[in-house]
């Protein structure tokens, strides 16, 4: 009698059991599953995104032969009575029981947070390598999606097999606590924009639709106006790749407070983005007074690069399962530093990054 065990954990934090029985092909083959989760925050604007493991909501198991074919698939849903269903409800409780699972397999995927991503059923019959370059929006990034894959091995034991999935996520997180100012300076933060991101990230990893604004000859055109919908900036990746600061909440005056931050205490701004090149931070002020004299029209400040707090190395890539993050008085406006063009006085960002399952990265803004 063989037995099947899947375990998945690791980077993107979800601990999926697989064990139980599997007979000769001649037989029923049968697995016993056991899927253990744990939540975690995913909101825009909130309380801080800490080291923690993804929640998984739903998903598919895929079963994958020598030749890469899709040998069998199973569906995690909060649906109890799917025919070949896995209830999420039911996790980490009393095992789900797999049957027939057909003995060409070879090897275990698992895609996890499917539903909001759009994401279309695995087919029987098709190529798990085709399925892979599907693609996700960056919009449905806070209900991350992760994958893994693992080969079923024998065991320690003859007659039995194991495999170890590693669940992983190609999506990065940049969290802000504030933004400080310096000087005798007043005025409204009106926008905050990144410059240079993927649109689309495909399950295998390769980023598509590149979103970069040349924004110091376009901004005008590229949406640095929030009212502008627009290729690099539209409504739809509003609170996802750019911020809109509304009146009263984006005001500042160091006479009176030196920082604007989110409206509860101990919340933060945070962005999910796919892995790329490090993207500019582009911060768009308005009504500005600065040493008793108005600066007339738009100001931007940019936030050209970012460093490791710890290492003070520059950091070229957003790496997925990383949170970066801009703690509280480290992005520091002054007079100086404000442009009625955005990228002619770049300032740089220490950002702390700490390796979890979600990675975080403490980072300074590099103006």
């Amino acid at each position: 009698m063989k037995q099947v065990k899947l375990i998945a954990m690791a980077a993107a934090a979800l601990v999926v059991g697989l064990s139980g029985c599997i007979k000769e092909r001649e037989t029923v083959d049968t697995f016993d599953v056991t899927l253990r989760m744990q939540e975690t925050v995913t909101r825009m604007v909130g309380t801080p995104i800490l080291p923690a493991k993804v929640a998984i909501e739903d998903g598919y198991i895929c079963f994958v032969s020598a030749n890469d074919a899709i040998t069998d698939v199973y569906t995690i849903s909060t649906n109890p009575t799917l025919g070949k269903n896995i209830y999420r409800n039911a996790l980490g409780s009393t095992p789900v029981i797999l049957e027939n699972i057909p003995g060409n397999s070879t090897k275990v995927y698992m895609i996890g947070n499917v539903l909001r991503a759009n994401l279309p059923a695995p087919v029987v019959g098709g190529t798990m390598a085709s399925y892979m370059t599907n693609s996700v929006n960056v919009r449905y990034q806070p209900w991350t999606t992760v994958t893994g894959n693992a080969p079923l091995v024998a065991g320690a034991t003859a007659g039995k097999k194991t495999a170890a999935i590693t669940l992983s996520t190609n999506t990065a997180v940049i969290q802000i606590a504030d933004i400080t100012f310096s000087g005798d300076i007043s005025g409204r933060v009106t926008g905050l924009f990144f410059n240079g991101y993927y649109m689309y990230m495909q399950l295998n990893g390769t980023g598509s639709s590149f979103k970069s604004s040349n924004i110091a000859a376009d901004y005008n055109e590229d949406g640095f106006k929030p009212d502008n919908d627009n290729d690099v900036f539209p409504r739809s990746l509003m609170s996802y790749t750019w911020h809109q600061f509304f009146a009263g909440a984006g005001d500042f005056d160091t006479k009176v407070a030196t920082t604007v931050k989110p409206a509860y205490s101990g919340q933060v701004w945070y962005f999910y983005l796919y892995k790329s090149p490090t993207p500019q931070i582009v911060l768009k002020f308005t009504d500005v007074v600065a040493n008793g004299k108005p600066l007339a029209g738009t100001q931007f400040v940019t936030v050209n690069g970012f460093r490791n707090s710890a290492t003070l190395e520059n950091i070229t890539e957003l790496k997925g399962g990383m949170i970066y993050t801009i703690k509280a008085g480290t992005l520091v406006i002054k007079y100086e530093n404000m442009s009625p063009v955005p990228g002619v006085t770049p300032i740089n960002v220490d950002v702390t990054v700490v390796p979890v399952e979600w990675q975080n990265t403490v980072i300074n803004p590099d103006m």
